[in-house]
């Protein structure tokens, strides 16, 4: 790919008045070669960004106003366009912006491309893929394990911010073969409520949500086969929940393995080095060790009574399980210094 580093590139954003779209225009108002150009909103349009987003007054990003979609003009105008849709919504969109522009650089927050096999979506999300014939041009948008494939292609699917912690913590220990796959992997998450969302829901309202603590989609959850599919690993058994806080997941697994501690610590050492937005703790880190960044915290260890691997894993789901990584993403695209506009934490809920 050209090296077009130091150059500035045109984005737009598609459902910016959302978290991951707030957080994106966030990151974005401080990225160096990011000119945001365009932002899109069916609930805010002829609103001021200012007027949505006050925290965003006084950046680069403060003139700009929500429009509604118009496919011709956003790719016009573009060269990266990030999509804050909501799953089964996506596609149609992407497949009508790259038919108008092939070299546009789009990057999907959706699941609806994030599978192998489109069938395979269509039987998780029970609704037929209307772009099918473009699974080609796409690659799975996680960078630790998939940077190469990224830089080939035009069209990035942001991984899921669950999976995101969970293939983070176990990817190592996967691709070494210490895993014992006959036994199953318990995948333990809780997540922070802006996960679900910014919409008015009762079960997120402040009293459903303050001082409770709840497990959710227990017998299934859509996320287990994007889990599955990316470790290669069938058996996992993954649990979300939701907690009182605002932005964070935390990801508890545990995994059989024949390794001991030390060998395991070695194993991950060895995978993530010189990787910058992995950092290998030493003792159990905490959401708010991350929270407005975009770096997994990593601990391993190993149960010698039970024989058992425990990976803790926490991300911010809206900065590494979203907006950060799909900035990540652009800048792998682009070929920007991967960590360009995201050096830096900070927290704005």
């Amino acid at each position: 790919m050209q090296d077009t580093s130091g150059q500035s590139v045109n984005v737009s954003i598609i459902g910016a008045s959302g978290y991951t779209g707030a957080e994106l225009l966030r990151l974005l108002s401080s990225h160096p070669f990011a000119n945001v150009v365009s932002i899109t909103s069916r609930q805010f349009e002829g609103k001021s960004i200012k007027d949505v987003f006050p925290h965003l007054s006084r950046t680069k990003c403060e003139n700009l106003v929500f429009e509604s979609y118009e496919k011709e003009k956003i790719a016009r105008k573009s060269d990266v366009v990030f999509l804050c849709l909501p799953h089964k919504t996506a596609h149609p969109i992407v497949k009508e912006l790259f038919e108008t522009k092939k070299s546009l650089k789009i990057i999907d927050f959706s699941a609806d491309f994030r599978f192998k096999n489109p069938d395979t979506y269509e039987k998780t999300y029970k609704v037929k893929h209307t772009a099918k014939e473009i699974f080609k041009q796409t690659a799975y948008g996680l960078p630790e394990i998939n940077r190469s494939e990224i830089k080939k292609k035009t069209i990035i699917a942001n991984p899921g911010c669950y999976p995101t912690s969970v293939i983070l913590g176990l990817y190592p220990a996967k691709k070494a073969g210490v895993i014992e796959t006959s036994f199953p992997i318990i995948a333990d998450s809780k997540s922070g409520v802006t996960g679900a969302g910014r919409k008015s829901a009762l079960d997120f309202t402040f009293c459903e949500i303050n001082e409770s603590f709840k497990a959710y989609a227990v017998e299934s959850h859509r996320h287990a086969p994007e889990i599955a599919e990316k470790l290669e690993i069938k058996n996992v058994r993954f649990t979300p929940h939701l907690v009182p806080m605002n932005r964070g997941i935390l990801s508890t697994i545990y995994f059989k393995t024949n390794s001991s501690k030390e060998e395991l610590e070695s194993i991950y050492r060895e995978f993530y080095n010189g990787e910058y937005f992995i950092r290998l703790r030493k003792e159990p880190p905490r959401t708010s060790d991350v929270a407005g960044t975009n770096f997994c915290d990593i601990f391993v260890t190993k149960d010698e009574n039970t024989g058992l691997g425990i990976v803790i894993s926490v991300i911010d789901n809206i900065g590494k399980g979203a907006s950060g990584q799909a900035v990540q993403n652009m800048n792998l695209l682009c070929g920007f210094p991967e960590t360009t506009g995201l050096e830096f934490p900070g927290n704005w809920i």
